[in-house]
């Protein structure tokens, strides 16, 4: 059997035709938006207690996409699974193909949806301090994430979507498709598990 380790190119789609079409363009053909586009200082009257950064995970997820590190990352599960194969281990490769499936859907719930990116994030954990100090914030916070803003119900925001991305390092092509995925609302999960159930991305 054949591992799935690139991302599947978007076939017919239902409902949402031209938004789940185009985001997958975007998420996967070598790719989100500045910071601005996020943007949303929130304060509840009066000077604001603290400052948390916001990010979209998706642009998050779409800079991951195609870069060194995530080739590095499918490149070592390949390597495995082709050490798996040749010696004949058909559980480690059972085991392994599993794993790329996996990692293909939780991709497709990340760059489409508001799936988390925790464990993209923990690539760039040396320099999520530094971030964190530029932009003079207490927390970075996934804007989809209800309950980690409600932590901070009375803090102004600062988009730092921008500086995560350029932490992933992405290509040209890859940051301009991390840029304009915010331009887009994301896709319901309800509706994003039932296209992925389908093969539809």
């Amino acid at each position: 059997m054949k591992m799935a380790f690139q991302p599947k190119p978007c076939g017919k789609t239902r409902g949402r035709t031209g938004s789940i079409a185009l985001l997958g363009t975007i998420l996967f053909a070598g790719s989100v938006l500045p910071g601005c586009f996020g943007c949303e200082p929130v304060t509840s009257g009066g000077a604001a207690k603290e400052t948390i950064g916001i990010y979209d995970s998706r642009a998050i997820a779409v800079a991951y996409a195609g870069s060194e590190l995530h080739e590095a990352q499918l490149g070592k599960l390949k390597g495995d699974y082709d050490a798996a194969k040749a010696a004949g281990d058909e559980a480690r490769v059972a085991a392994l193909e599993k794993e790329g499936r996996d990692g293909q859907r939780q991709m497709h719930l990340q760059g489409f949806g508001t799936a988390p990116v925790d464990d993209i994030l923990q690539h760039i954990q040396g320099d999520l301090d530094q971030i964190r100090a530029d932009a003079g914030v207490v927390a970075l916070v996934s804007k989809w994430d209800e309950a980690g803003l409600a932590a901070h119900p009375d803090a102004a925001r600062v988009d730092v979507t921008e500086a995560l991305i350029d932490a992933l390092h992405p290509s040209e092509r890859q940051r301009k498709s991390a840029i304009d995925i915010q331009r887009h609302k994301p896709v319901p999960m309800d509706e994003l598990e039932k296209h992925i159930e389908n093969g539809d991305i």
